[in-house]
């Protein structure tokens, strides 16, 4: 045997071991990530409507990776069944606990309303309706037009309010627009006796708005409050070449509120 078949062999068997011990590696590697530990989810088996009371045909248990499943995920059908859906589901969507209500003794809606808060139904048209196009879910803005000093006058009264059922529907799975007669909204006490003024004093309109702009929205309530907080602010301006003291003025900035804008003006005094 000479010595490159020596050389030969050598190297074979040096490369039979190092292959054998990465592959020993990656098996090891991947018999963790197979070993990782399991948790049960719950998913919805079928579409569920707001307000739909869980059923046991409405949801199934199936296995996540631990390091996969969702924060507050539900783990047992136990915690499920019974609840009300305060959001809708669809096929494969996890049920997360904040998407659950404990059923009321009344009718569903009632399990829909966030705590301290409530319920109110006005009467609406085809034009405070917003031609039909409000959905359970949408948010709007609440506008009042009245008689101010013989002229009309319109304010923004609430501003982001949540509407929970159009006419009896709490449910969203459709996007026709429908005439509807009454919208129900979920507002605090305080909002609820302005909203309740504001139907006797004037008409309501609503502003429908887009689902992602959570912008703030100067309302009349909190305007009422800004002229208080304002000064003037006086500004003394001479004449470049006053030939006399009795020449020099001085104006006064006047902040002035005009709806939702501030606009500031100068008078002389």
């Amino acid at each position: 045997m000479n010595k490159n078949t020596m050389l030969f062999i050598t190297m074979s068997i040096v490369f039979g071991v190092g292959a054998v011990f990465i592959a020993k590696n990656w098996l090891n590697e991947n018999q963790q990530e197979l070993t990782e530990a399991q948790v049960n989810v719950v998913i919805a088996t079928i579409n569920i409507a707001t307000g739909t009371i869980l059923k046991a045909n409405h949801v199934n248990l199936v296995v996540f990776p631990k390091s996969m499943a969702p924060d507050k995920a539900a783990n047992n059908l136990e915690d499920v069944i019974g609840k009300v859906a305060k959001n809708q589901f669809y096929i494969g969507d996890i049920v997360r606990a904040e998407r659950l209500a404990k059923q009321g003794d009344g009718s569903y809606l009632a399990s829909l309303i966030s705590e301290n808060m409530r319920a109110i139904t006005i009467r609406v048209n085809d034009v405070v309706g917003v031609a039909g196009f409000l959905l359970p879910g949408n948010r709007v803005d609440i506008l009042n037009t009245y008689q101010q000093d013989g002229q009309p006058t319109t304010e923004v009264i609430l501003s982001n309010i949540n509407i929970l059922a159009v006419d009896q529907r709490a449910a969203s799975d459709e996007n026709k627009p429908q005439l509807v007669r009454s919208i129900t909204v979920e507002v605090d006490l305080t909002q609820a006796e302005i909203l309740m003024s504001a139907r006797r004093n004037g008409y309501l309109q609503l502003a429908l708005r887009n689902p992602i702009d959570d912008n703030a929205v100067l309302i009349a309530s909190e305007q009422a409050a800004i002229p208080e907080a304002i000064e003037p602010k006086v500004d003394v301006l001479a004449d470049p070449a006053p030939k006399t003291a009795a020449k020099i003025r001085q104006r006064q900035r006047v902040e002035l509120i005009r709806g939702v804008r501030l606009q500031t003006v100068q008078v002389d005094i």
